[in-house]
């Protein structure tokens, strides 16, 4: 009976380290050229809020459909000294390949929490009874620095187990600036 649990076990985690850590061994994407501008936060947005709007509608959270308050960001929250170096596009690109095995790009829960508001005052919705008090999973506030460190060491939480994921420093940067996009 111990070997069957122990081979379920195995295979469960095998599963889920597959579905998040599928990308980790692909190389970056080629840099976009110099004189090509970057995309607008705007291009993106609109796609993804589309996205993201149609995605929390069918999940039925009530968080979902609560009215949206503007408030400050604290401090950490507001930094965007590494995102500011990134790419959207190339981030969208990063997330489509490593994270979107576990993670939505709203506020519907796959095998990780919807990533939609990650950088707001409130965070992203996470499952009734987890409250991580507006910090991470590891403890620590929410800031790009700590959720780069998040990303890279991984770690578990309420929720579940989340894999380590060895990127670059600019890969780090386009995918901070396209999860800032994600509201």
């Amino acid at each position: 009976m111990k070997q069957i649990l122990y081979w379920i076990y195995a295979l469960t985690l095998l599963a889920m380290l597959a579905a998040c850590g599928s990308a980790a061994q692909t190389p970056a994407p080629a840099p976009a050229p110099v004189s090509e501008p970057a995309a607008s936060p705007a291009q993106v947005t609109a796609s993804d809020q589309a996205a993201a709007a149609s995605q929390a509608g069918s999940s039925g959270s009530s968080a979902a459909s609560s009215e949206h308050v503007e408030m400050p960001l604290p401090p950490a929250l507001a930094d965007t000294s590494l995102s500011a170096k990134g790419d959207v596009n190339r981030g969208k690109a990063i997330f489509a390949s490593s994270c979107a095995g576990c993670h939505s790009t709203a506020t519907n829960m796959l095998l990780g929490p919807g990533l939609a508001g990650l950088f707001s005052v409130n965070g992203p919705v996470l499952p009734d009874g987890v409250d991580y008090k507006g910090m991470l999973p590891n403890g620590k506030e929410r800031s790009e620095a700590n959720v780069a460190e998040w990303i890279r060491t991984g770690g578990s939480g309420s929720i579940g187990f989340m894999p380590p994921m060895p990127i670059s420093d600019e890969q780090m940067a386009d995918l901070l600036a396209y999860l800032r996009m994600l509201e």
